[in-house]
This record gives C-alpha cells, structure tokens and sequence, in this order.
C-alpha cells in the first residue's frame, strides 16, 4: 500500500503467485463519512465515532481532532482527526494506533510493481491462479519426502486441491465488493 496524501491517491500493492510478480491497484472509492455524536477515550485521546462504507463493509472509526491529520490506516482517511481505531462491522478486521513517533518520512521498502492493473484484472488473474495454481510447474517438479527421506513425485491433483482448499480457506478480502467466490469441483 502505498498512499499519497499531498497527490490524495492510494495504491494497493497485489503479489500474484502464478506470475511472482507485484501489481498496483489504484484505490478510487471514496468514504462517506457520518459522523455520530458518540465520544469516548482511547489510550490518551478524546475520540467521536463515525461511521462510512468501503468495500462491501460497513466501518466504524474512531477519531481524534487532538490529532489534526485526517488520515487513518489502510486507504482509511477523510475524518476532521486521526484515526485511532477502526473495525468492521463483521468483525474480521480491526486496526488501533499503536503508537505516534516524529519522524522524517522516507520508504523503508520501496514497492516495485510490475504495472498498474483494474480490479477486473486482479479478479481475472485470482481466478485463473485458482483454477490451475500449478500452470508454472513441470511434471516432477512437486516432490513428496516420506520418513526414511525418500522423493517421489507428489499427486498434482492432490497437490491442486490443498492449494485451493487453502485459498477459499482465506478468502476474506477487505474490499467484499471484490471478492471472487471460488467453486469446488
């Protein structure tokens, strides 16, 4: 994720495994925001509630004006304040200010993407990683290492399978409004 707030843009950055390579997706949703007259302290802040949509979810933030940056985790900003905590309504996912440090800003890990991609992009290369997430490999290329350390070539429908298995497993994505619902066979 890389957000820049002087530009008002975000980048999602996207590792995609069939290809090993890191895409960039631009972030255009905006939040509404509806502020609620709800306060409450958090660590050593006076914070208010407010509530706004993204990705198929609703969110509720709180944030602090004591903090005049209007930023927030992940592509969450647009409050009069930081946000200090912010959940979704599904409980799945929860960030909270750890910490605030005084820093010069620089890119500890500058991310290298391969090219900037729409969501549809992104959905079609989930897709087609799930439907043959082993296209890159070559007979023999997935081994098995039974007990007296043996290697013999793994079943790749098996092999298949667990990896599909692990993906629907996990598919829990931020933005629900993009999320691709894989089917078994």
């Amino acid at each position: 994720m890389k957000k820049d707030t002087k530009e008002n843009t975000v980048l999602k950055y996207v590792f995609i495994p069939i290809a090993y390579s890191t895409f960039a997706i631009k972030m255009n949703e905006k939040i509404e925001w509806k502020i609620l007259p709800e306060k409450q302290t958090i660590g050593k802040y006076l914070c208010q509630k407010a509530e706004g949509s993204y990705g198929g979810r609703i969110w509720n933030a709180w944030f602090t004006s004591e903090v005049p940056i209007s930023d927030g985790p992940y592509i969450f900003s647009g409050l009069p304040g930081l946000i200090i905590k912010i959940t979704d309504d599904q409980g799945d996912y929860d960030f909270e200010l750890v910490q605030i440090k005084d820093f010069k800003w620089k890119e500890l890990y500058p991310a290298k993407y391969q090219k900037l991609i729409s969501w549809e992009d992104f959905q079609k290369i989930q897709t087609d990683f799930y439907n043959n997430p082993l296209s890159t490999l070559k007979k023999g290329d997935i081994l098995n290492e039974d007990a007296s350390g043996t290697l013999s070539e793994a079943n790749h429908r098996d092999v298949k399978e667990s990896i599909r298995k692990n993906i629907r497993s996990k598919n829990n994505p931020i933005e629900l409004n993009y999320k691709v619902d894989f089917k078994t066979n």
